[in-house]
């Protein structure tokens, strides 16, 4: 009796080591071993980069954003002034004129995370930028 369930749990121990090493061979092993606490990367924070341009003039050249973001509703800010609501430049016809180059567009609503995206201008081209606003505090940092 004895030896029976000694040889029964040799047999068991072999194949739950067997199982375990053929999962790890076919990178299906559900769990992951420890990582040790002083092996944790460091968390930097980048800069915070503004975008100082010179003034253009009047003459020049100029391209649009297309805004098709929900809600409608919410505020549109280029370079950090207000210029308008997401619903004045929905359309084609009816896109944010902006000087070439470099710009911070951030759309903005009240009960919602805001948008921030970097959209590069170029002279008599209309870009799209498409997205939503999740709302406030929907996302968890992993």
């Amino acid at each position: 009796m004895r030896s029976a369930l000694l040889t029964i749990g040799v047999v068991v121990a072999i194949l739950s080591t067997a199982t375990t090493a053929g999962a790890q061979a076919r990178g299906r092993l559900i769990t992951r071993p420890p990582v040790p606490s002083s092996v944790r990367p460091a968390t930097t924070v980048p800069e915070v980069i503004t975008l100082d341009q010179p003034a253009l003039g009047a003459d020049a050249p100029t391209g649009g954003v297309q805004l098709d973001i929900q809600p409608w509703s919410a505020e549109v800010y280029v370079d950090g002034a207000a210029v308008g609501r997401v619903e004045q430049f929905r359309g084609y016809y009816q896109n944010l004129t902006l000087p070439a180059g470099p710009h911070i567009i951030a759309v903005v609503a009240p009960g919602r995370d805001p948008l921030i995206v970097g959209v590069t201008v170029v002279p008599g081209r209309v870009v799209t930028q498409r997205g939503s606003l999740a709302i406030a505090g929907s996302h968890t940092l992993p």
